[in-house]
């Protein structure tokens, strides 16, 4: 099943208006200092590009929500059926805005999971997890009033928790626009690659924010011991750093201003993964999502994009 994913057209960020002399400076900022060099300590707040006044607006917000669970947890693929409805473009559960994804994770088992990596077990290991299956909405269920560990997918509680991510802060100052020309898959590499811009179009400056950059495998993989149960959206990789190797965080950002950055994710072959895969190394199979979070881990909004080649 494809997983429905938001494209964005990209356009070109403009300056005018009160923000004429500043985007002015930022601009001759941009043109003498290299975007993300390493070799060069640079203040953050010197590569924003400022936006004009006119761009300040709020957006929907982009929601995700992480599954996490395991080749060798028999509980887990009846969890992750209770998230067909969303992902089902055609169901009236659906909803354009929200992203659902799957980490396998480590589970005491006999069975080898090829689909964990380094990037999906740190992931979960960050919530201090015990069992499984698990899931979170934005980082945080507290705020939609669901327990933080251990939902009951079974007792309806996946339910509750999405429906209620349509009436909770469902707005945002975060803003983000994917590259699609300069974002894709290179299948000789086995590589993705995303640019993405983040925007606070807020007249008013933002706190510390990170950000996370999945590549997901946009096919149902079958679980060996139930063929019947397939998982989908399987998180193939994950990264909070670009392609220079630093962190894609900000201790601020000012109000007004928008910073690009590029991610690299590197794919291993489909082959070694699955056995018998129906379409090796397909790239339309291949998403790529993006989410910011602030210091407290809670996602502010949510972005991805489905890989189309032409």
């Amino acid at each position: 099943m494809d997983h429905p994913l938001l494209r964005k057209r990209i356009g070109g960020l403009r300056a005018g208006g009160t923000a004429a002399v500043l985007f002015a400076v930022s601009w001759l900022l941009c043109a003498c200092i290299p975007f993300d060099d390493p070799l060069e300590e640079i203040d953050p707040a010197l590569i924003f590009v400022y936006l004009p006044a006119a761009e300040n607006f709020p957006v929907a917000r982009g929601h995700i929500l992480e599954s996490f669970g395991a080749y060798g947890c028999a509980s887990c693929p009846d969890a992750e059926g209770r998230l067909s409805p969303y992902l089902d473009e055609a169901s009236p559960a659906h909803n354009p805005r929200l992203f659902i994804v799957n980490y396998h994770v480590a589970f005491p088992s006999t069975l080898e999971d090829p689909w964990i990596t380094a990037g999906t077990q740190a992931r979960h290991d960050a919530f201090g997890f015990t069992s499984l299956p698990q899931v979170k909405l934005n980082g945080s269920n507290a705020p939609y009033g669901i327990r933080e560990k251990d939902v009951r997918f079974a007792q309806g509680e996946y339910d509750s928790l999405i429906r209620r991510a349509r009436r909770v802060d469902s707005l945002t100052y975060i803003d983000f626009r994917i590259d699609t020309a300069a974002s894709g898959y290179d299948s000789a590499a086995r590589r993705m690659e995303v640019r993405f811009t983040v925007l606070n179009r807020a007249t008013s400056a933002q706190g510390a924010l990170s950000f996370r950059v999945l590549a997901v495998k946009n096919r149902s993989v079958t679980i060996p011991i139930l063929p019947n149960h397939p998982w989908e959206v399987i998180v193939a990789e994950t990264t909070e750093r670009d392609t220079m190797a630093a962190l894609m965080a900000l201790s601020g950002m000012p109000a007004l201003s928008a910073k690009t950055w590029v991610a690299r994710l590197q794919i291993p072959l489909e082959s070694e993964r699955d056995p018998a895969p129906s379409d090796p190394e397909n790239p339309s199979g291949y998403a790529l999502i993006v989410f910011a979070k602030n210091a407290a881990g809670v996602v502010l909004s949510a972005s991805g994009w489905r890989f189309s080649p032409e």
